[in-house]
């Protein structure tokens, strides 16, 4: 950072932080799909995992499962400004993966 002469800063020690070395990323492990969901009208992603899994916080699943979201939102509704409006993907299918008890 540059200071102008006679600046108050200029004679203050520089920062030198760490290197953020960064975090490792978690595996994912491949999911099998073993349904296709077809997208309904107001579907959410943790009334899908209740009805598939019995819990809704296992939403994640459908998420990995379905890599070519970027968000996990994406899987149901349109890239614009979501609104209740019935902007859902109607139709498209998300793949839901076999329960993970039932992988053992």
């Amino acid at each position: 950072m540059v200071f102008h002469k006679g600046s108050r800063y200029s004679a203050l020690p520089r920062f030198a932080g760490d290197a953020f070395k960064g975090l490792k990323p978690r595996t994912i492990p491949a999911a099998t799909p073993v349904l296709e969901h077809t997208v309904a009208l107001k579907d959410r992603l943790d009334a899908l995992s209740q009805n598939y899994y019995r819990n809704p916080r296992n939403w994640t699943r459908l998420s990995e499962a379905n890599p070519t979201a970027l968000f996990a939102e994406d899987l149901l509704w349109v890239d614009e400004l979501r609104e209740e409006d019935g902007r859902e993907r109607l139709g498209a299918v998300v793949l839901i993966p076999r329960r993970e008890e039932e992988q053992k």
